[in-house]
């Protein structure tokens, strides 16, 4: 018995084309230097994700999954992201009294936006800094400004997508994480 390489699916030796999907059935020897696809995917050691070697995979298995490591909503609870969703946004949109209230809230998904608005309110201080110096500390702050408000506008909408991720260019900056 073969084993078509696309669907797993068990044909006759005597058969060209698999019998399921269609797809030419290689012959015995180019089947056995060939992984089958009833190998047991290899785990991906830090997130546990299958990582399947076969270059030629089937549809029905998963695909190599490359994992974000600033992107930690997996760690929550889908329930808690679902219901805090509005309260994460108004940590970006309130400043302080935003924050103030997603501490109230206190569930892991509104904790992680006020540490995120936090680190923003303290980049934005940071920013402003230049300010005193005339005209290039002006031009330096304004750009500088510009950006961090394109960042509030993404943090505001990964929030409400129910996204978990850490700000870009703040997270970079060592002190800040």
């Amino acid at each position: 018995m073969k084993v078509c390489q696309n669907c797993g699916n068990q044909v006759d030796d005597s058969v060209i084309f698999c019998t399921n999907c269609g797809v030419e059935i290689k012959p015995a020897e180019q089947q056995a230097a060939q992984p089958t696809m009833q190998q047991a995917p290899q785990q991906n050691a830090q997130q546990g994700t299958p990582v399947f070697v076969n270059a030629q995979q089937a549809p029905y298995q998963q695909p190599i999954v490359y994992n974000d490591p600033k992107d930690h909503t997996n760690e929550f609870d889908a329930n808690d992201i679902a219901d805090n969703k509005l309260f994460g946004a108004a940590c970006y949109l309130f400043e302080i009294f935003g924050i103030i209230i997603a501490l109230l809230v206190n569930t892991p998904y509104t904790r992680f936006h006020a540490k995120n608005a936090i680190r923003f309110d303290i980049a934005i201080i940071l920013c402003l800094i230049p300010s005193i110096i005339p005209i290039l500390g002006w031009l330096v702050t304004g750009i500088a400004c510009l950006v961090l408000f394109i960042i509030k506008i993404i943090a505001i909408v990964w929030s409400l997508q129910g996204k978990a991720k850490e700000l870009p260019i703040i997270s970079d900056i060592g002190f800040l994480k």
